[in-house]
């Protein structure tokens, strides 16, 4: 085969099979695609009409392509599911509060930090379920699945009638959460170009903080009742059929053997036939087994990875509002405006972190927030001592900032350790991690508070953070400006 650069930015380089076009220059073989020429070469002839017609190894299409309109309707339609997974996860932190006030629905703290864990198992499940269903039916596929799970669930919760049938039918609102995050996150990934993909996967996690301040309004606007602000989450329905217009991921299609359509589908995105050369063999179906036995080590520090940022999300945010009120004296409607506060600083951490990553690489961004984020608990916790409400909210910000930025950077990270063969099971695996973590610190954390105060949880929580830092410096390794396998 004989290397090709075209004069054309996204597609560079390219293969072409069977054309010696030796002793030309790229200036002889490549011509605007709208030409009609032959290109002369001795022995043979190759025609191009219209288009130029590229037989191809890789995704270099999408790997070297600059953002087209595709990208940004990818984007709002997978952000507006994205702002919608962070409303149904938050509702359980706004809704604690309120339950405490209806008989049917008293229980201790733990009990009650359990309806918190119940959608984190139910996303533990879901990650892995949903993750193999990428791997084998679609990223597109499983994700609309996924979005229908939680959607129904949320909008059945709503008329919930004790604690124990809430907390079960949030586990169900947590199977297709945990399904949606990493399957969303693939999707997303397999679209992007390299030199982009990790501030535009940044960029889509920020969504994440757009839908926590929604729910906070929502909160405030439907004055504190819980069953409307668990009906608002079934609202993304509304959007599923823009959901269902987009394409299949052409990497898994790819994969998959099916040449065709990914072939139809790079021709309307990005206006150039491209002929894709067929792999090898058809893809294996993938399990478990096979990232701990190719992947150990990236394997390893994502498990740990994930499991400690999702348990300082959870622990700190599920119980925000009770930890802002226990420790300042204020109503539940007063932390609710606080929760609000916090929730915008996740927006700048998302950002800065979106910056970073392409500049300092995604590990030292991913550590380097961790760590932050798990001093600034520390602080909370000095604050807290003292009941000094401005260092206790300016300490809230700060963990809020950086733990949200480190959310961001794992995103970005994550899709490019594992190849397109078991990407979808590899997201899922930390994503079902990341459930673990997230649903045990809630129970734990409401535990602590009975015990020993809300300074002492979030303390624990800050120190899981900083252990979570470590493991990144001390197993990562870096894949800024890698393409996707």
């Amino acid at each position: 085969m004989i290397s090709l650069r075209p004069k054309c930015p996204f597609l560079s380089p390219v293969f072409i099979q069977g054309i010696p076009f030796k002793g030309m220059s790229d200036a002889d073989i490549v011509q605007p695609l709208n030409n009609l020429k032959t290109l002369k070469a001795p022995h043979s002839t190759f025609l191009i009409a219209e288009k130029l017609v590229f037989e191809v190894i890789r995704m270099e299409v999408i790997e070297n392509s600059k953002l087209e309109s595709f990208h940004y309707r990818l984007l709002a339609v997978l952000g507006a599911i994205w702002a919608f997974i962070a409303v149904n996860t938050i509702a359980a932190s706004l809704i604690i509060p309120l339950l405490k006030e209806e008989p049917a629905f008293q229980g201790s703290l733990a009990k009650l930090g359990s309806l918190g864990s119940a959608a984190l198992f139910g996303m533990l499940f879901g990650a892995w379920l949903f993750g193999i269903l990428a791997d084998r039916i679609g990223r597109k596929k499983a994700l609309t699945l996924a979005v229908v799970t939680f959607s129904l669930g949320s909008i059945v919760s709503s008329f919930a009638g004790s604690l124990d049938e809430l907390i079960a039918l949030r586990f169900i609102v947590g199977l297709g959460l945990g399904g949606s995050l990493p399957v969303a996150s693939s999707y997303f990934a397999e679209f992007m170009p390299k030199s982009v993909r990790g501030a535009m996967i940044s960029i889509l996690e920020s969504f994440w903080a757009i839908g926590t301040i929604i729910i906070g309004v929502v909160a405030l606007l439907v004055r504190a009742d819980w069953r409307n602000i668990l009906l608002f989450g079934g609202a993304i329905l509304l959007i599923l059929p823009l959901l269902l217009t987009l394409p299949e991921s052409p990497r898994f299609l790819l994969v998959k053997g099916r040449i065709s359509e990914a072939e139809e589908i790079l021709r309307r995105i990005f206006g150039v036939d491209v002929k894709l050369q067929k792999p090898g063999e058809e893809q294996k179906r993938t399990s478990i087994a096979d990232l701990w036995r190719k992947y150990s080590r990236r394997t390893l520090m994502l498990t740990v990875a994930w499991f400690s940022i999702a348990f300082a999300y959870y622990g700190f945010f599920i119980w925000l509002p009770k930890f802002l009120s226990a420790t300042l004296g204020i109503t539940v409607f007063k932390s609710f405006q606080y929760f609000i506060i916090t929730a915008i600083a996740q927006l700048p951490g998302y950002w800065s972190a979106a910056y970073l990553i392409e500049r300092i690489g995604r590990k030292k961004t991913l550590s380097s927030y961790l760590f932050l984020s798990g001093i600034a608990g520390v602080a909370f916790y000095l604050a807290a001592s003292s009941a000094n409400e401005a260092m206790i909210l300016s300490s809230a910000i700060l963990f809020s900032f950086f733990n949200l930025g480190a959310w961001g950077a794992i995103y970005a990270y994550t899709p490019e350790l594992y190849p397109t063969s078991v990407r979808g099971t590899g997201t899922g695996w930390a994503g079902a991690m990341a459930r673990i973590g997230g649903g045990i610190a809630p129970i734990l954390a409401g535990r602590i508070m009975e015990v020993s105060g809300a300074a002492l949880a979030v303390l624990v929580i800050a120190v899981v953070s900083i252990i979570g830092a470590l493991d990144v410096l001390i197993l990562g390794e870096e894949t800024m400006g890698k393409e996707l396998a």
